[in-house]
């Protein structure tokens, strides 16, 4: 039977969002003019937005406010802007002297026997692909013919308004994007709390109290993000300007405000930074120690920043996926070129931040936010059905090591296998792949064996366990309340029986590992025995506590209720616990079932389950505590 993953009506809506991106691509490109000044604006506005904010609370007036961060604004741009001039003259001027320097540094490159040996097999290489390309000039037979004078057009000097023109032509794109910029910022420092009423209203005003909430809390995060990240970035261009003048490199300043700038570029924006000042430094000194020093401060300082500051100052993560930061890097340079390379990080932080509060555009936080696509228990039913045990256990380690054994088995394989059941019900998973899953369930809780079952000593549980309307009762003995005092519990074992399905048998084995753990003798009955009295084997007769795994939640497990009479007449002094994974905090319908097939204890979970053979089951003093009644609300 052919699997359809996609219908009809979902390829027309597949197609329908690949027109409509296509589009918007089309429209960032060709209007790039216009969109790249407004991108920029925008984001310059969540950065000054906490500035302007902080100007309003000291009683600053709007207008004031604005003006007063658009001046911030042109001040540091236009201060950064003189000295990269002032930097790029002083730069231009002292290259020549470098020359000297570098040649010799190339000569003695050269003369080493690595590099001269793959120096003179180039060269030889192109020696001969010169002579190839003589021979077959000089054989085509072509005539020769006399070659034509050169002959140069010189314009002459450009004077006045003409001189005047040209030097103001080159900037007037530039100063154009940048007065629009700066119209942008003012409108939108003005207008804030109007464009934020406008998406509030393209959103719906359905529920006004959550989309403001969420538009509001989008703007703080970008705003607090964005801020802090040109804050330290600015931070990381003054070090690195500060450590290049202690080492002597030239020109340190412009070499600190490329790196700060770059640092806003993903991955290879520092190792483009530590290109110029490396090479410049190889230049300015005869040997190499400035070169090496200049390399190792950028080797050692963009780790230190990325991994150690960044993370104490606004957290580990940007809410990026690593897939997403290359891809968007990608997109934005293409579609944009230098100016996207810089814009592409804030600008996927924006959409990413957007996909979380917008539901409409949540499908952008799935694709390109670092959160997991799948949920613990999905991902670890995915696992199962590829019967993948090895990547399941790993999983499995990480979650070990911020909660116990009994507490993962709860919170995600459990759940993991009421996804099964519930494909199962819905015929999707047939009796074969049911039997692969409890096999590699199998499988990985032998992977997790060396694994013990963490929890507070079993005496002072019972000293502290209460339940709702119940009561346990133990005698007297002065080394209950003694942690220190090993529990002790009867021979007798525990038999954990699945009572329909391979899914209730791989329960079973959960409950088993956990007890077993908890030095509490624990039996996996097989299913294939356990399915009526006559054929209803067990290895040990004086079993004194059974175990029924049930998964199911909509009827009454009336087999359960049969299987529990068959059971019975096999052991008479047996206790029965069942256990019902699926009823949850439903205690009413938990009562109700336990009822209906006679059971004396039941659970809803394996840390439940567990507690209840440990009390069951416990010896003090020679003595056995009991349960006076039903623990299912435990």
């Amino acid at each position: 039977m052919p699997v359809t993953f996609i219908n009809a009506s979902g390829l027309a809506t597949v197609a329908h969002g690949f027109t409509i991106a296509a589009l918007i691509v089309l429209f960032l490109h060709l209007a790039s003019p216009i969109v790249q000044p407004l991108v920029i604006a925008a984001l310059l506005s969540f950065i000054l937005a906490p500035v302007m904010r902080s100007l309003r609370n000291w009683g600053l007036p709007k207008v004031g406010s604005a003006l007063a961060c658009v001046i911030l604004t042109l001040t540091i741009i236009g201060t950064l802007g003189i000295t990269l001039v002032l930097q790029g003259r002083q730069l231009a001027s002292d290259l020549p002297s470098y020359e000297s320097n570098l040649r010799g540094k190339i000569q003695s490159l050269s003369t080493s026997p690595l590099a001269s040996g793959i120096l003179e097999r180039a060269s030889s290489t192109l020696r001969d692909l010169q002579g190839e390309l003589a021979r077959s000039g000089s054989s085509s037979g072509a005539t020769e013919v006399a070659k034509p004078f050169p002959v140069e057009i010189h314009q002459p000097e450009p004077r006045g308004l003409e001189a005047f023109a040209n030097i103001v032509r080159p900037l007037l794109s530039p100063l154009a994007s940048s007065a629009l910029v700066i119209l942008f910022l003012l409108f939108i420092l003005l207008q804030r709390e109007d464009i934020r009423d406008r998406l509030l209203r393209i959103a719906g005003t359905a529920d006004l109290q959550r989309s403001t909430a969420a538009l509001d809390d989008a703007a703080t995060r970008l705003g607090r993000f964005f801020l802090m990240q040109t804050l330290l970035n600015s931070g990381f261009g003054v070090f690195i300007a500060i450590a290049l003048t202690i080492i002597g490199v030239p020109n340190a300043v412009l070499w600190g405000i490329l790196a700060g700038l770059m640092r806003f570029v993903p991955f290879v924006g520092s190792l483009i930074a530590a290109v110029f000042p490396v090479a410049v430094a190889a230049g300015a000194d005869p040997g190499w120690t400035m070169a090496l020093l200049t390399a190792a401060l950028f080797i050692v300082a963009e780790p230190a920043a990325g991994q150690i500051v960044e993370p104490v100052v606004y957290g580990q993560r940007t809410g990026l996926s690593p897939v997403a930061v290359v891809l968007s890097t990608l997109f934005w340079t293409l579609l944009w070129g230098p100016i996207g390379l810089l814009l592409a990080m804030p600008l996927t932080v924006c959409l990413v931040v957007l996909g979380k509060h917008i539901d409409g555009l949540h499908f952008i936080d799935i694709l390109l936010g670092d959160e997991p696509p799948l949920l613990p228990e999905e991902r670890f039913y995915q696992r199962l059905l590829g019967g993948d045990a090895t990547d399941a256990a790993e999983q499995a380690e990480e979650e070990l090591k911020t909660q116990s054994l009994c507490a993962y088995y709860d919170s995600t394989p459990m759940k993991a296998l009421v996804l099964a059941q519930t494909d199962a019900v819905a015929g999707k998973l047939t009796f074969e792949k049911q039997k692969a899953i409890r096999d590699t369930m199998e499988e990985i809780i032998e992977d997790l064996i060396d694994y013990g079952y963490e929890d507070q000593p079993t005496a002072q549980i019972i000293a502290n366990e209460t339940f709702e309307n119940e009561a346990v009762s133990a005698p007297e003995n002065k080394n209950d309340s003694d942690p220190s005092v090993a529990p002790r519990y009867a021979a007798s074992r525990v038999v954990c029986i699945a009572s329909r399905s391979s899914l209730d048998e791989a329960a079973s084995a959960m409950l088993t590992d956990i007890l077993e753990k908890r030095t509490i003798p624990a039996f996996v009955q097989p299913l294939e025995s356990a399915r009526t009295g006559k054929n209803f084997r067990v290895d040990v007769p004086d079993a004194r506590l059974v175990c029924l795994s049930y998964f199911g939640a909509i009827a009454k497990p009336a087999h359960v209720r049969y299987q529990i009479r068959r059971i019975r007449r096999v052991l008479p002094k047996a206790k029965f616990l069942a256990c019902f994974w699926m009823l949850g905090g439903d205690a009413a319908k938990l009562e109700e079932w336990k009822a209906a097939v006679g059971a004396d204890f039941v659970a809803t979970s394996l840390t439940q389950a567990a507690e209840i053979c440990a009390l069951e089951l416990r010896e003090v003093g020679g003595g056995t505590i009991h349960l006076l009644r039903s623990v299912g609300n435990a």
